[in-house]
């Protein structure tokens, strides 16, 4: 009865303050919530934010599955072939010699595959789950960093496939309007897939390392920044290599940015749960019954 009485007050209102007081004649009883006591951990890393939802895990599969199958059917045609004076600009002072572009190319790929790999291997399974051996915030990590890389892919994904913009060299290599035949991808230039994905993987460092604290003082902003300079200098090869424009690599650029830094902050980093737990007083609103011999009414 005691359980139901409660229960009830507290759905109907009034209010109390949890806090410690003498016993005073009162008809009312002040209710007495203690300070929750500090419980010992193993772990050097603890996570108090907002964890995954399985609605989240739910809507990563779908982005991820519906980036893989756009990007496997479609085939867009050339839509985009007009260039304008600031890309122009960039391609004429950054492109370097037929001979010198597949290396570039392929240094490219290096940074954009190292920068992906780096917040899982280095972050979660080095850090979290060997050096910490901390299962709760690795699996956190590896949730929040799929639900990013996914993300990127299908808005990478969608847009080359609506856009149809043509690559820079499909001119040098007599591509027209129409024609499918110039190499695989050769209308999907908007936007850079490799900038966006090392973006995706650079802001994921930056904001593991701010909230987490895995390098220390210095080292922590020092792994922000390297990996945002790597993801530029990858930006700037694929204009080298004469594969993209520099708005193709700019708007990679925001959309990495987006998805591994922001998202990650807007739906977790920036609920601190521990924020919460940790006020000195809480406040719980009731209505309840009393009575004694000499009279009986209600409590707030």
């Amino acid at each position: 009865m005691l359980g139901v009485a409660f229960t009830a007050s507290v759905l109907l209102g009034g209010t109390a303050f949890a806090q410690t007081s003498p016993d005073v004649g009162s008809s009312s009883e002040i209710l007495q919530v203690p300070d929750p006591l500090p419980l010992d951990s193993p772990y050097r890393l603890e996570w108090h934010w907002k964890r995954v939802h399985w609605g989240e895990i739910a809507g990563t599969a779908a982005l991820a599955t519906s980036a893989i199958v756009v990007s496997v059917v479609t085939e867009p045609s050339a839509r985009w072939t007009k260039t304008n004076a600031f890309d122009d600009w960039f391609r004429d002072r950054l492109r370097v010699s037929p001979t010198t572009q597949h290396r570039v190319d392929r240094a490219s790929d290096a940074l954009a595959l190292t920068l992906i790999a780096f917040p899982v291997l280095v972050d979660t399974v080095g850090m979290a789950l060997i050096g910490d051996k901390n299962k709760q915030v690795a699996g956190q990590l590896v949730a929040i960093q799929a639900q990013a890389f996914a993300m990127t892919g299908f808005l990478t994904s969608v847009t080359k496939a609506a856009a149809g913009r043509q690559r820079p060299y499909a001119e040098e290599q007599g591509c027209d309007a129409l024609d499918l035949d110039c190499g695989s991808g050769v209308n999907a230039s908007y936007f850079s897939g490799h900038t966006s994905f090392a973006f995706t993987g650079a802001g994921l460092t930056c904001v593991e390392h701010r909230y987490l604290r895995l390098f220390g003082r210095v080292g922590d902003p020092l792994a922000c920044a390297t990996t945002l300079a790597l993801a530029s200098l990858t930006g700037v090869f694929r204009i080298m290599s004469n594969s993209h424009w520099a708005t193709d690599v700019i708007t990679g650029a925001g959309i990495g940015l987006f998805s591994g830094w922001f998202m990650p902050w807007l739906l977790h980093f920036r609920h601190d749960t521990s924020a919460r737990d940790e006020r000195p007083m809480r406040a719980l609103r009731y209505l309840s019954p009393y009575g004694s011999s000499h009279a009986f009414g209600l409590s707030a």
